[in-house]
């Protein structure tokens, strides 16, 4: 019995330690190349469409493979070398080594099929994705966890953390306070985020718990401790698609933005609707929204402060107009199914707008919100919000059946 065990064990040593090779034909969701051996499916990371591949195995499963590329036999002519000096450890970025060009026609392509795919439904418009102004030194909020006396990312596929002296992908300004955070006191997670002016703040100071920051010409309070966008022209096209999406109805039309962090988009959607409300789990992004609405005097914005999931509805009937918009910007992890399938129930919502960061979160709630016969998706946009990340921003928009 033992014997047994010691020759399992050796041959799924040896297994995992044996080179593979393979020809990659797509690039999925997460930035690894796709390729096929025997008729499995395999998933390396490091590789590219085009390129032959040589990779050692880290998962084995019936179904599939997965490993990292330990040499490329033939190059694609669209890999190019990484800026980040951390690129092949920092758990930050997956897409440094292909061109921008290629970055954005990938992740579109992915983000369609996902939501094809899981959704399983492809009567929809999608719109060509929405690159980034800038594919590095965009990012205007980073966070960083110490480690011992230093400050940095967490490594990929881990959980220690690789001290780190810049980001390629954060504003310049936030990479001039990286170095100056090393050997000072400090907390062991600490948010760097810049205004409109390029001053950073920073939640290890005390002094700096509110901020004034300014998009599209509408000026309100932010907090280096509360959730803001991390790439401002991106965010700026995002709220003006939005709000063009959305038409402008203020006769008797509410506006209900769910995890609404400090008032982003109700503020920059304000003269949309006669009125608006904002939920938010988080105090200070609460308190940074009331802040506003006292100086900027608003009487038709309302913030509350709570889990959205649990007081929305009640929330709901005591704010709904005659027409009522609902806005969702969720975590990453999507919605609770539960949530959903009650808010898709509504009578007196007219129409619903999702923004996501997670395209196979995003399509797991369409199939949720249009399992009802009151929704149907109608379209969808991808936004490149954190270039050279695997990640992508989707906006979908929800109406009843009969609306065109």
């Amino acid at each position: 019995m033992k014997s047994n065990f010691y020759f399992t064990l050796n041959k799924f040593i040896n297994f995992m330690a044996k080179l593979l090779k393979t020809n990659i034909y797509s690039l999925a969701f997460g930035g690894k190349g796709v390729g096929k051996i025997d008729g499995k499916v395999c998933f390396v990371k490091g590789a590219l469409p085009g390129e032959d591949v040589e990779f050692y195995v880290t998962k084995s499963t019936s179904r599939y493979i997965e490993g990292d590329v330990s040499k490329i036999i033939v190059p694609s002519e669209d890999r190019q070398k990484p800026v980040c000096r951390y690129y092949s450890i920092c758990g930050g970025c997956d897409l440094q080594h292909i061109s921008y060009e290629k970055e954005l026609f990938y992740k579109n392509e992915q983000a369609i099929q996902l939501i094809k795919r899981i959704s399983g439904i492809n009567d929809f418009t999608a719109g060509e994705i929405v690159p980034s102004k800038d594919c590095y030194h965009y990012r205007s909020s980073v966070t960083l966890h110490k480690t011992g006396a230093r400050y940095g990312y967490y490594k990929k596929r881990q959980h220690s953390i690789i001290p780190i002296d810049e980001c390629p992908i954060a504003d310049k300004a936030i990479n001039m306070e990286i170095v100056e955070l090393d050997g000072k006191k400090g907390k062991e997670e600490v948010t760097l985020k810049t205004d409109f002016k390029g001053k950073v703040w920073s939640s290890n100071v005390m002094g700096e718990r509110f901020f004034i920051d300014q998009y599209n010409g509408v000026e309100f309070f932010a907090s280096p401790k509360a959730f803001s966008q991390a790439n401002r022209p991106a965010a700026s096209n995002i709220a003006k698609i939005l709000k063009e999406w959305i038409g402008s109805d203020e006769k008797d039309s509410a506006f209900f933005d769910l995890y609404c962090g400090s008032g982003f988009f109700s503020f920059l959607l304000k003269d949309n609707f006669c009125f608006g409300v904002g939920i938010d789990s988080s105090q200070i992004a609460i308190d940074c929204a009331k802040s506003t609405i006292k100086r900027m005097d608003l009487a038709n914005i309302k913030f509350y402060k709570g889990d959205a999931e649990k007081i929305f509805f009640d929330v709901f009937e005591r704010n709904k107009k005659s027409r009522n918009i609902l806005f969702v910007d969720p975590p990453r992890t999507g919605l609770p199914k539960m949530f959903l399938e009650k808010a898709a129930r509504l009578n007196d919502i007219n129409r619903i707008y999702y923004l996501s960061c997670d395209p196979a979160c995003l399509s797991r709630d369409i199939k949720v919100i249009t399992a009802f016969s009151k929704w149907r998706l109608t379209r969808i946009l991808p936004f490149d919000m954190f270039p050279r990340t695997a990640h992508i921003e989707v906006l979908a928009e929800f109406v009843p059946p009969k609306t065109r």
